[in-house]
């Protein structure tokens, strides 16, 4: 009787430890890279390496939902004219946008649990941007917030094999925010890579 009493637990507890895993939760830092698009490359039009995010998952078998906070900031010094309501500046201009984004998550992930596997993702919620122009003495700036959607694409790879490991994770996203009053359309691509703890 204790044989297959034993035996019986034996056959259960990876059951369980993947049960367990499959709804852990997962913690992530990344670093942000970002590259404007649309409308928003027409006021700042270089790369930039600034940028952070917090991530938090709630995993449910292949599947996750959680909450998404990200900063992007990003700059360019140029030479010419830019048309502002009531006003037009010439000059040489220091432009910067500093977005802020919070949104929802959800993702799928394919592949073998434990293993190097790829994730597709889907987040919605609100961009805060602000964007100003620094042209000698005189400054302007706007502030809007915009309704988003962020399409992404990642790969996620175990550092290690026990539960309650750490992972590495790289994403691409492709942000997107509606026109919002008087302020066009905010788009920008963002390469994320980070580390996540699952618990």
């Amino acid at each position: 009787m204790r044989i297959a009493t034993l035996a019986a637990v034996a056959l259960l507890l990876p059951g369980l430890a993947s049960a367990q895993a499959e709804r852990s939760k997962w913690f992530g830092l990344t670093w942000s890279m970002a590259g404007t698009t649309g409308s928003t490359k027409d006021y700042v039009s270089d790369y930039s390496f600034r940028g952070m995010g917090l991530e938090w998952r709630q995993m449910k078998g292949r599947n996750s939902y959680g909450l998404s906070l990200g900063w992007n900031a990003m700059n360019q010094e140029t030479l010419e004219t830019t048309t502002f309501p009531q006003v037009d500046l010439t000059g040489f201009q220091f432009r910067y946008i500093n977005a802020y984004s919070i949104l929802l998550s959800g993702h799928t992930y394919l592949g073998t649990p434990g293993r190097p596997r790829p994730f597709l993702g889907l987040k919605t919620g609100t961009f805060y941007v602000n964007r100003r122009v620094d042209v000698g003495l005189w400054t302007i700036s706007d502030n809007s917030w915009h309704l988003a959607v962020a399409p992404e694409l990642g790969f996620v790879v175990p550092l290690k094999e026990s539960y309650g490991s750490e992972s590495f994770y790289t994403a691409f996203r492709y942000n997107y925010g509606f026109k919002a009053g008087d302020t066009p359309t905010q788009s920008w691509y963002s390469i994320d890579i980070g580390i996540a703890t699952r618990r």
